[in-house]
């Protein structure tokens, strides 16, 4: 279960609280700010949460995850499981590679990779027209 926390201060965070493993059969509720979400992936019944921090693992479900996500408007769901920050991206090629602004790359599926691009550009272009 993760739920995002909304501030009463417009200038502090969103965040975001959700369980993770510490170690076999133990979890630890903990929260970061939402900004700090870098991408989300699923992997053998878990989800793997990479962030600023760190890479952290939970047992929460993607499409849980993913409703929660989903009103924040910069997450795109790409696949099965696959859950991208825009906020964070650098650049999606037209070969389906996303680069993040850290360096890394993580793929989009190939059925996929035209409606990633498509997304974020739109994405781009609501950040452009708040400025």
């Amino acid at each position: 279960y993760s739920e995002l926390i909304f501030p009463l201060n417009s200038n502090d965070p969103v965040l975001l609280e959700i369980p993770v493993i510490i170690t076999q059969g133990a979890s630890e509720r903990i929260r970061f700010p939402l900004d700090d979400l870098i991408y989300v992936e699923a992997c053998q019944h878990r989800l793997i949460l990479h962030t600023v921090q760190g890479d952290f693992s939970t047992r929460c479900t993607f499409a849980g995850l993913t409703v929660c996500l989903a009103s924040t408007g910069r997450f795109f769901r790409n696949g099965k499981g696959l859950l991208i920050n825009f906020s964070h991206v650098a650049l999606v090629q037209a070969t389906g590679e996303v680069l993040l602004k850290n360096g890394q790359t993580v793929f989009c599926s190939r059925r996929r990779k035209r409606e990633t691009r498509e997304a974020f550009l739109a994405y781009a272009r609501t950040l452009s027209r708040r400025l």
